[in-house]
């Protein structure tokens, strides 16, 4: 989705503030801890490592953490190469979503990269999940579709049946 036109409206003020790199780490750990495949500690690691590597690889990337309640509780990611620039890595805990956490997070990325004078500001989204919904609002516009496949390890049960021998 690229950014097309201006938001809806603000985000509430006051919610989010730029971060060093550490800072958004640890918010960015909470929130994988979150997900379903969080529960391994050392998934949570190669995924904020995975991160981290990106953003070192990236000059200048900037980070922004949601705060409510006196808790970091929101992350984005802004990457930029000088003319374009990619939101990236918006995450909520559960328990503060709802809050515009994630809208002041993407809206300060956003005004990051325009005060930057980017010419191209995009961010990905699923085109069947909600946050497409939210980005929307945010001024962002569908302009492409991507898709993939994965073909299934050795382990998957199609792989078992394809190499049994036909039954007569």
């Amino acid at each position: 989705m690229a950014l097309r036109r201006p938001r809806d409206r603000p985000p509430a003020p006051g919610l989010v503030r730029e971060v060093d790199a550490p800072t958004h780490r640890l918010v960015e750990a909470a929130t994988v801890r979150e997900e379903p495949y969080g529960r391994d500690e050392d998934v949570v690691r190669q995924l904020v490592e995975m991160r981290t590597a990106l953003a070192d690889a990236v000059p200048g990337a900037r980070f922004f953490v949601g705060a409510v309640d006196g808790v970091d509780a929101a992350v984005t990611t802004l990457y930029s190469d000088g003319a374009t620039a990619q939101v990236e890595d918006v995450a909520t805990l559960r328990d503060y979503r709802r809050r515009g956490l994630a809208r002041a997070a993407v809206s300060a990325a956003i005004d990051a990269a325009v005060e930057m004078g980017h010419r191209f500001v995009f961010i990905v989204a699923d085109d069947d999940d909600w946050p497409k919904e939210l980005y929307g609002r945010l001024g962002f516009d569908p302009i492409g579709h991507a898709w993939s496949f994965t073909r299934p390890g050795p382990e998957h049960p199609a792989h078992a049946a394809a190499a049994e021998p036909a039954r007569r």
